[in-house]
């Protein structure tokens, strides 16, 4: 007699774009599978801090009791990318043995998983290990800023630049002398090195930023004094040359 194994079906990881800050924005699809994953993973600072994307989508997860707090700490990707590396392969070890149990996986994470998000460094590792790995599309912060207030992102034959204020400023002053239209990311890293720069080529008056997008403490920023105090760590800035935006 010949005995049949059982091979267990692994789980699914999903990564979930939550969008910028409003809760209604989540798509439809995002919402049911929030829903219906055996476990959510929601990225924080450090443990038990706040964790932006999860106040996004609580309201739409009615077990609540599934959710899991994940460490990504908040350190620079690159002065510190071994210590950054050994964390994201402890979390990938962590989700792999949820779903080598069977269970479906949700990861959220603010805008959309393939932008700047941590999300793509965790996925890339269980890619590699054979895992079924579904991304679902958000809004990003940029995309929002520009249908909130009603400014176009790009028109015509015009290009659309997208960097991290994280990057160094050489590659930076490359996006800006390439683009007719920049978004920067990240620009709380270095706020006033971009004041001063807008200054410098005469776009101090080319530039909205606009701070926790979609959220009830929203601010639209149009100054350039304004640009170089302290600014909310959500902040997105759009610069458009041709433009008029003030």
């Amino acid at each position: 007699m010949v005995r049949m194994m059982t091979v267990a079906k692994k789980g699914i990881f999903y990564g979930i774009g939550v969008g910028p800050g409003d809760p209604d924005l989540l798509t439809v699809k995002a919402a049911k599978l929030l829903d219906a994953c055996d476990r959510v993973i929601t990225p924080v600072k450090k443990m038990g801090s706040t964790s932006v994307a999860f106040e996004i989508v609580k309201s739409h997860i009615a077990d609540l009791s599934k959710v899991i707090e994940m460490n990504f700490p908040m350190i620079s990707l690159s002065q510190e990318r071994e210590a950054l590396q050994k964390q994201w392969k402890i979390n990938a070890d962590e989700i792999e043995v949820l779903l080598n149990q069977g269970k479906d996986v949700a990861f959220i994470t603010l805008g959309d998983p393939m932008v700047f998000s941590t999300y793509s460094y965790v996925m890339e590792y269980l890619l590699k290990r054979d895992i079924e790995v579904i991304t679902l599309s958000g809004v990003p912060s940029f995309c929002n800023l520009g249908a909130q207030l009603n400014i176009p992102l790009t028109q015509g034959e015009e290009s659309l630049g997208i960097v991290a204020m994280t990057q160094p400023v050489e590659e930076i002053r490359a996006i800006l002398d390439a683009h007719q239209n920049i978004v920067v990311m990240k620009i709380s890293a270095n706020n006033v090195w971009m004041a001063e720069e807008l200054e410098a080529r005469g776009l101090e008056k080319s530039f909205v930023l606009v701070s926790n997008i979609g959220m009830e403490s929203q601010q639209v920023v149009r100054d350039i004094e304004v640009l170089k105090g302290k600014i909310p760590y959500l902040s997105t800035l759009l610069i458009k040359k041709n433009y008029p935006l003030q």
